[in-house]
């Protein structure tokens, strides 16, 4: 296949064609809307696809029974609410460098996948650069979210050094592994870019929003029904096995702001901590998850 072809049939990728819309539409007086829309995937799609935890914890015999997998489960999001709470700047930090590694690992996994030895360095750089743009492009909200969970006022500027240092190892990781990585440039600069591109244009909901529900969220998704379900309608089983758990959630996400008085935090702030809770297990189980399955 060509440059040209590659080119196109990346364009042709429907995450492709829904980051760009949003960059298009971002420039319409319609913003209002398409923050309802963002917030509205991360409730929906965003929540649901971590909410089948339980069933990937069975596939991986993780435990006997369901109820020793639920109590494991719910200790690990109480204890890990409770770190946030008595020591919210460590829990950020361990929370924030382990995410780079999930959300690196499944955007380019498969791509990867029994390619490069040491491809767990490049998921990690991959999403640290990812989360250093989203920081840096809009640092005054992240600094304003960080300071109000943590108490802590990181200055602006470091979000700035944090993008070059990442950058500059995840080309440096690049060019050491040049070989493995030939065949997949177009496919990595055009995704990275348009990311960027992305989050530079959009406000921190929108751009936070579209790579975790579409970028993220619907590919971890898809990757779950396959493991799980050899069915007709596999998704179906997904929703039926997920769908309380997914409603605990939200429920869960109403008593934080029904409680906020106790923290007082703004709505992002609370938001963004309400979802570290629920995902830091959930970050866990793929991590165990991806490491059963690689072949031996």
């Amino acid at each position: 296949m060509n440059t040209l072809q590659k080119i196109i049939q990346n364009i042709s990728d429907l995450r492709i064609i829904l980051t760009f819309s949003c960059v298009i539409v971002n420039f319409l007086p319609v913003t209002l809307i398409i923050d309802y829309l963002a917030i509205f995937g991360v409730l929906s799609l965003g929540i649901l696809h971590g909410a089948n935890d339980l069933q990937l914890l069975k596939s991986i015999q993780f435990m006997q029974t369901k109820a020793q997998r639920l109590l494991i489960y719910t200790t690990l999001v109480f204890v890990f609410s409770l770190i946030l709470y008595q020591f919210p700047l460590f829990a950020l930090t361990f929370f924030v460098l382990f995410s780079c590694y999930h959300f690196g690992e499944q955007q380019w996994h498969k791509p990867l996948q029994n390619k490069l030895p040491s491809a767990y360095l490049f998921y990690f750089f991959y999403g640290a650069f990812l989360f250093s743009v989203l920081f840096w492009s809009h640092a005054q909200q992240s600094q304003s979210i960080i300071a109000q969970l943590s108490s802590v006022e990181i200055p602006t500027f470091l979000f700035r050094y944090l993008f070059f240092g990442t950058l500059f190892f995840l080309l440096l990781f690049i060019l050491v592994h040049f070989s493995s990585f030939k065949a997949l440039l177009i496919d990595v600069f055009l995704q990275t870019f348009l990311l960027v591109v992305m989050f530079w244009t959009t406000n921190l909901v929108v751009s936070f929003s579209m790579y975790f529900v579409v970028w993220h969220s619907w590919p971890s998704l898809n990757d779950q029904v396959k493991t799980l379900y050899q069915s007709s309608n596999p998704l179906l089983l997904y929703l039926k096995d997920a769908w309380v758990f997914w409603l605990i959630s939200l429920i869960g996400l109403v008593a934080f702001y029904m409680f906020n008085d106790t923290f007082g935090l703004n709505p992002l702030s609370l938001f963004f901590a309400f979802l570290s809770a629920i995902t830091f297990p959930h970050v866990l189980v793929i991590f165990g998850l991806n490491q059963k399955s690689k072949p031996s």
